[in-house]
């Protein structure tokens, strides 16, 4: 079903992504050590990576890491305890591997991993790599700090020693390369060979079709002028055509039910830009009003400089503003569009840049 808005297992239940599967399927296939799945979010980068390892019959574990607290081995353990319970629903061969690791207690209600044991994630691993799982860490980039060089030296070790892959995905580009050390030799995984994969939203065609074919699943019927409006409005992101068609299951496929769509949806995507400003309290009002000068049209450099000293009232320092598109294209909120000497910034996401032309935030 096209407009589940879970993560897909089957092949059927995904939508044309035939030639990144079987690229990802035979990466699989060949163990290949380190496999990066990179797109903005929403684009389906897990649905693909569960469907492909689905097909290559093999067992694997998916550790979710958005938002995990750069500085808790605790937090760590339990996003692993709890990928490894989820696992267990597939199969049961985790509960017998895992019974002779020390701080590991098992049960007929699931696993429990103790945190008090510096290398117990390393055993955990160890016995995985022996039953040939594949470990899928996701949106590996908020492992930041201390969580995140424990986890690269981890990744690396087994490059250099072991034979256990990981899947890497993540929506933010920039600070996911940050994550693999890909320009700093200092870097626990600098220099290790990455198998890249990259996911891209729908064309307008593939947009289309999927809209069409959702409805059809659902025994619906939708105007062509009407889709042809929600591709155009929502981009190709697959996430936000679920959410649309989910809608249109009770609503109908009209104008109400899109705005509906960018109305809930805007509240998804104003959080996760506030969590991304969380950690940027000082500056926080600047990276506001930088991104609201984009939404409302402001998209080159002097544009967006002007915008941001008007703001403030005062003088603004290149180098400031600089910092500011640095980090918000690292984090996949802006893209970065260069033609030959022109360079202009938009807004990744059309329903963050809806939220904030309201002036939501």
């Amino acid at each position: 079903m096209y407009f589940d808005p879970k993560p897909k297992e089957r092949r059927e239940d995904l939508y044309d992504r035939d030639k990144e599967l079987g690229k990802l399927i035979d990466l699989v296939k060949k163990n290949a050590p380190i496999i990066v799945v990179k797109g903005i979010r929403r684009v389906g980068k897990t649905s693909l990576v569960r469907v492909a390892l689905n097909e290559s019959q093999r067992n694997f574990i998916i550790v979710d890491l958005r938002g995990i607290n750069p500085n808790s081995r605790r937090d760590l353990v339990v996003r692993f305890q709890m990928a490894i319970n989820e696992a267990l629903k597939r199969s049961n061969v985790l509960k017998r591997v895992l019974a002779s690791v020390r701080e590991v207690e098992v049960s007929k209600f699931g696993v429990t991993i103790s945190w008090r044991r510096a290398s117990v994630l390393e055993d955990i691993l160890l016995k995985l790599q022996d039953e040939r799982f594949v470990v899928v860490l996701d949106e590996v980039q908020d492992a930041r700090g201390p969580v995140g060089k424990y986890l690269a030296s981890v990744i690396a070790h087994f490059y250099d020693y072991g034979d256990l892959p990981f899947i890497l995905t993540g929506s933010q580009i920039g600070l996911l390369y940050d994550f693999l050390g890909v320009e700093d030799p200092r870097a626990p995984l600098y220099g290790r060979f990455l198998y890249e994969l990259e996911v891209s939203r729908f064309t307008r065609e593939q947009g289309l079709e999927f809209l069409r074919l959702g409805f059809s699943q659902l025994g619906l019927d939708a105007e062509d002028e009407m889709l042809e409006k929600v591709v155009e409005v929502l981009d190709g992101i697959p996430g936000w055509l679920v959410h649309f068609g989910l809608l249109a299951k009770t609503h109908g496929a009209s104008e109400k039910t899109l705005e509906m769509t960018l109305s809930q949806a805007s509240r998804l995507a104003l959080g996760e830009f506030n969590e991304f400003l969380k950690r940027r309290e000082v500056a926080r009002r600047r990276y506001e009003a930088v991104m609201k000068a984009i939404a409302n049209g402001k998209r080159t450099w002097s544009e967006i400089k002007r915008e941001l000293e008007k703001h403030e009232g005062k003088t603004i320092a290149d180098s400031v503003l600089s910092r500011i598109l640095e980090a918000l294209v690292k984090a996949s909120f802006l893209e970065k569009i260069v033609d030959g000497r022109n360079i202009e910034y938009k807004i990744s996401d059309p329903v963050l840049e809806y939220a904030l032309k309201r002036g939501s935030l």
